[in-house]
């Protein structure tokens, strides 16, 4: 009797399992498809104040790129002896 009891919990639960599981993998899609949305908006209105006051960004004006650090070419020793 036990065996059969577990074998019925068993086959009702891992398909609960199963959609708690996707359940909350589409909310993790639809939650970084919204956040992704929302950081182009924000980009878009950066841009927009940006080209109304162009003068208060300094050497940087398209700030939204990302900076690359200054690559200066480091010599190298010679063979060691």
């Amino acid at each position: 009797m036990g065996w059969v009891a577990c074998c019925v919990l068993i086959a009702l639960l891992l398909p609960m399992g199963a959609m708690l599981y996707l359940d909350i993998l589409e909310a993790k899609h639809e939650v970084k498809a919204q956040s992704e949305k929302i950081e182009r908006l924000r980009r878009q209105i950066e841009r927009k104040e940006r080209d109304k006051k162009p003068d208060s960004f300094g050497d940087n004006p398209v700030y939204d790129r990302v900076r690359r650090p200054l690559s200066l070419p480091v010599p190298r020793p010679g063979k060691l002896e």
